[in-house]
């Protein structure tokens, strides 16, 4: 079997980035693991749900087994995932106590989950061009790679759908109002064809907005802010009244009741799944057409 030297140290080079971005997630993944068998448990509440320009972090207050009082901040993110007066479980190293985890899943687990399938994404290709190398038929590697691709946006969506169809029959609905659209502002690298036919790069900036909705809970009347979908217009203006349905327990896990909010995640990652899907389908169909001596 030929090989094809230069896609062998391509493959080489994917493989490795591919690989120390899992270590990273393993690595991640290992530190939580860490607090959750050796770490001391503890009853905190969100006391604050800090500001740092787009990202919110939030700061916990909880009891030492010595009795001492602690607050800490934990790291930010783009929306808040906690709403002041939330009860949460804290895990904290006995050694340092500002080496904690609040006992969330996607505390715990999201970041290790994302940075380990994004690298198994990178491993994916690498796969590719090594198939590629070894003068493995394209077609093959393509329906391979594309089965990968449709079986993990399938089970995306699987995964979201259940999520949104639980809240949706089990939450509890009121009247939000809309205070703003929050805008966030990002710059991507394009290619652009000139009428001369000339293609050039360029640097565009992208921006999108999302509704920021302040509602009060129905059985113990707080307060509660969340972020809505994004998307590139101004589908609220600030004032708006929209309905709101959220979770009882944790209120801040909430949406605005409309398809964009509730089920288009899903609805998205199921498209993915069909279109590379029957991109294989019709990949298989052709080469066996092709093959059969009385097509």
């Amino acid at each position: 079997m030929a090989v094809d030297y230069s896609w062998r140290w391509i493959a080489g080079l994917i493989l490795g980035i591919g690989g120390l971005i899992l270590l990273g997630g393993l690595a991640l993944g290992l530190g939580s693991l860490r607090h959750v068998l050796h770490g001391e448990r503890a009853d905190g509440e969100v006391v604050e749900m800090r500001r740092e320009g787009d990202m919110y972090a939030p700061v916990v207050r909880f009891r030492l087994s010595d009795g001492e009082m602690q607050t800490v901040k934990d790291l930010a993110s783009g929306a808040p995932d906690f709403a002041v007066g939330d009860k949460v479980a804290i895990l904290y190293m006995p050694q340092d106590s500002r080496d904690f985890r609040i006992d969330t899943f996607d505390r715990l687990w999201f970041s290790a989950i994302f940075v380990t399938l994004f690298g198994a994404f990178w491993m994916l290709f690498g796969l590719v061009a090594w198939a590629l190398s070894r003068g493995i038929d394209l077609a093959v590697v393509g329906e391979t790679a594309f089965m990968a691709i449709a079986g993990g946006a399938g089970l995306i969506g699987v995964f979201v759908l259940w999520s949104a169809a639980d809240l949706y029959t089990g939450g509890v609905r009121t009247e939000g109002i809309v205070l703003e659209n929050r805008e966030s502002r990002r710059t991507e690298s394009e290619t652009v064809r000139r009428a001369d036919g000339r293609e050039v790069e360029r640097t565009v900036e992208r921006v999108s907005f999302a509704p920021v909705v302040r509602f009060t809970t129905r059985e113990a009347g707080r307060e509660i802010e969340f972020h809505g979908r994004g998307g590139s217009g101004r589908a609220f203006v600030p004032g708006e009244r929209v309905t709101v349905i959220y979770d009882a327990v944790h209120p801040i896990r909430a949406r605005i009741v409309s398809f964009v909010d509730i089920w288009l995640p899903s609805a998205a990652a199921f498209a993915v799944a069909v279109v590379f899907g029957g991109a294989v389908w019709m990949s298989r169909r052709v080469r066996r057409r092709a093959t059969d001596p009385r097509a």
